[in-house]
Protein backbone atom coordinates (compact mmCIF):
# COMPACT_ATOMS: atom_id res chain seq x y z
CA UNK A 1 0.00 0.00 0.00
CA UNK A 2 2.91 2.37 0.62
CA UNK A 3 4.18 1.93 -2.92
CA UNK A 4 0.91 3.01 -4.57
CA UNK A 5 1.33 6.76 -3.71
CA UNK A 6 4.98 6.64 -4.82
CA UNK A 7 4.02 5.05 -8.15
CA UNK A 8 1.19 7.57 -8.73
CA UNK A 9 3.50 10.52 -7.97
CA UNK A 10 6.26 9.10 -10.19
CA UNK A 11 3.86 8.54 -13.10
CA UNK A 12 2.42 12.04 -12.80
CA UNK A 13 5.92 13.56 -12.76
CA UNK A 14 6.96 11.58 -15.85
CA UNK A 15 3.77 12.56 -17.66
CA UNK A 16 4.21 16.25 -16.73
CA UNK A 17 7.85 16.17 -17.81
CA UNK A 18 7.04 14.56 -21.18
CA UNK A 19 4.23 17.00 -21.96
CA UNK A 20 6.43 19.95 -21.00
CA UNK A 21 9.16 18.72 -23.33
CA UNK A 22 6.71 18.47 -26.23
CA UNK A 23 5.40 22.03 -25.72
CA UNK A 24 8.78 23.76 -25.42
CA UNK A 25 10.99 24.57 -28.36
CA UNK A 26 14.77 24.58 -28.19
CA UNK A 27 16.10 27.73 -26.55
CA UNK A 28 19.81 27.87 -27.47
CA UNK A 29 21.60 28.60 -30.72
CA UNK A 30 25.30 28.82 -31.47
CA UNK A 31 26.07 30.45 -34.82
CA UNK A 32 28.58 32.29 -36.97
CA UNK A 33 27.37 35.79 -37.79
CA UNK A 34 28.35 37.87 -40.81
CA UNK A 35 27.75 41.57 -41.47
CA UNK A 36 28.63 43.95 -44.28
CA UNK A 37 30.10 46.59 -41.91
CA UNK A 38 31.76 46.61 -38.51
CA UNK A 39 32.38 43.15 -37.11
CA UNK A 40 32.24 41.35 -40.46
CA UNK A 41 32.24 37.99 -38.71
CA UNK A 42 31.52 36.90 -35.15
CA UNK A 43 30.71 33.85 -33.05
CA UNK A 44 27.34 34.27 -31.31
CA UNK A 45 25.12 32.66 -28.71
CA UNK A 46 21.36 33.22 -29.00
CA UNK A 47 18.98 32.39 -26.12
CA UNK A 48 15.18 32.41 -26.27
CA UNK A 49 13.83 34.06 -23.12
CA UNK A 50 10.15 34.42 -23.99
CA UNK A 51 7.86 32.37 -26.22
CA UNK A 52 4.45 33.66 -27.17
CA UNK A 53 1.67 32.84 -29.59
CA UNK A 54 2.66 35.55 -32.07
CA UNK A 55 6.26 36.49 -31.18
CA UNK A 56 9.24 34.79 -29.60
CA UNK A 57 11.94 36.95 -28.03
CA UNK A 58 15.62 36.12 -27.76
CA UNK A 59 18.88 37.90 -27.00
CA UNK A 60 22.25 37.27 -28.53
CA UNK A 61 25.79 37.99 -27.46
CA UNK A 62 28.93 37.38 -29.44
CA UNK A 63 32.54 38.26 -29.97
CA UNK A 64 34.96 38.82 -32.80
CA UNK A 65 38.70 39.26 -32.67
CA UNK A 66 40.65 39.95 -35.84
CA UNK A 67 43.97 41.68 -36.35
CA UNK A 68 43.90 44.40 -33.70
CA UNK A 69 40.09 44.72 -33.41
CA UNK A 70 37.76 43.44 -30.69
CA UNK A 71 33.99 43.57 -31.26
CA UNK A 72 31.19 42.40 -28.96
CA UNK A 73 27.76 42.19 -30.68
CA UNK A 74 24.83 42.43 -28.23
CA UNK A 75 21.25 42.31 -29.42
CA UNK A 76 17.62 41.44 -29.02
CA UNK A 77 15.49 39.58 -31.58
CA UNK A 78 11.75 39.28 -32.12
CA UNK A 79 10.61 36.54 -34.48
CA UNK A 80 7.19 35.35 -35.53
CA UNK A 81 5.21 32.23 -35.07
CA UNK A 82 5.65 28.73 -33.78
CA UNK A 83 6.79 27.05 -37.01
CA UNK A 84 10.07 26.63 -38.89
CA UNK A 85 10.02 29.81 -41.04
CA UNK A 86 9.91 33.16 -39.23
CA UNK A 87 9.96 36.88 -39.92
CA UNK A 88 12.64 38.42 -37.68
CA UNK A 89 13.16 41.93 -36.36
CA UNK A 90 16.25 42.75 -34.34
CA UNK A 91 18.46 45.48 -32.94
CA UNK A 92 22.16 44.84 -32.39
CA UNK A 93 24.65 47.12 -30.66
CA UNK A 94 28.31 46.43 -31.47
CA UNK A 95 31.01 48.06 -29.36
CA UNK A 96 34.07 48.00 -31.64
CA UNK A 97 37.59 48.67 -30.36
CA UNK A 98 40.59 49.10 -32.63
CA UNK A 99 43.99 48.52 -30.97
CA UNK A 100 42.19 46.78 -28.11
CA UNK A 101 45.52 45.64 -26.61
CA UNK A 102 46.10 49.29 -25.64
CA UNK A 103 42.60 49.87 -24.24
CA UNK A 104 43.79 50.47 -20.68
CA UNK A 105 47.08 52.15 -21.59
CA UNK A 106 47.49 55.86 -20.79
CA UNK A 107 46.93 58.30 -23.65
CA UNK A 108 43.77 56.94 -25.37
CA UNK A 109 45.70 54.75 -27.81
CA UNK A 110 42.71 52.55 -28.70
CA UNK A 111 39.95 53.79 -31.00
CA UNK A 112 36.41 53.04 -29.80
CA UNK A 113 33.44 52.96 -32.16
CA UNK A 114 29.83 51.81 -31.98
CA UNK A 115 27.75 50.16 -34.68
CA UNK A 116 23.96 49.96 -34.32
CA UNK A 117 22.24 47.50 -36.65
CA UNK A 118 18.43 47.46 -36.73
CA UNK A 119 17.37 44.53 -38.89
CA UNK A 120 14.39 42.93 -40.60
CA UNK A 121 14.45 39.64 -42.47
CA UNK A 122 14.05 35.87 -42.43
CA UNK A 123 14.89 33.25 -39.79
CA UNK A 124 14.88 29.47 -40.32
CA UNK A 125 14.77 27.62 -37.00
CA UNK A 126 13.00 24.37 -36.19
CA UNK A 127 11.32 24.03 -32.80
CA UNK A 128 13.08 20.69 -32.36
CA UNK A 129 16.56 22.12 -33.02
CA UNK A 130 19.14 21.46 -35.70
CA UNK A 131 20.22 23.74 -38.54
CA UNK A 132 19.74 27.50 -38.01
CA UNK A 133 19.92 30.29 -40.59
CA UNK A 134 18.98 33.95 -40.74
CA UNK A 135 19.36 36.75 -43.29
CA UNK A 136 18.51 40.37 -42.54
CA UNK A 137 18.46 43.71 -44.29
CA UNK A 138 20.29 45.71 -41.66
CA UNK A 139 21.18 49.37 -42.18
CA UNK A 140 24.27 50.35 -40.20
CA UNK A 141 24.36 53.39 -37.93
CA UNK A 142 28.06 54.09 -37.37
CA UNK A 143 29.09 56.24 -34.39
CA UNK A 144 32.70 57.33 -34.00
CA UNK A 145 33.21 59.34 -30.82
CA UNK A 146 36.20 61.64 -30.45
CA UNK A 147 38.95 60.13 -28.29
CA UNK A 148 38.68 62.88 -25.69
CA UNK A 149 34.86 63.15 -25.57
CA UNK A 150 32.67 60.06 -25.92
CA UNK A 151 29.45 62.08 -26.37
CA UNK A 152 30.76 64.08 -29.36
CA UNK A 153 30.13 61.51 -32.10
CA UNK A 154 30.46 61.59 -35.85
CA UNK A 155 27.41 59.59 -37.05
CA UNK A 156 27.06 57.98 -40.49
CA UNK A 157 24.40 55.74 -42.03
CA UNK A 158 25.28 52.88 -44.42
CA UNK A 159 23.16 50.26 -46.16
CA UNK A 160 23.90 46.78 -44.89
CA UNK A 161 23.05 43.13 -44.58
CA UNK A 162 23.65 40.54 -41.88
CA UNK A 163 23.42 36.77 -41.87
CA UNK A 164 23.98 33.88 -39.48
CA UNK A 165 24.34 30.14 -39.74
CA UNK A 166 24.70 27.57 -37.00
CA UNK A 167 22.92 25.02 -34.85
CA UNK A 168 20.01 25.21 -32.39
CA UNK A 169 19.81 22.89 -29.40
Amino acid sequence: MRTAPVIIIALSLVNTNLSAQNNNAVRNTLYAGFASKGAVYSINYDRVFSQGEKFTKSYHVGFAIFRDVLAIPLGINFFSGQHTHHAEFSVTLVPYIEHYQKLFSPGSLSDKKIYILPGAGYRYQKRSGGFFFKALFSPVIYLDPASDNFWRMDAKLYPGVAAGMGISF
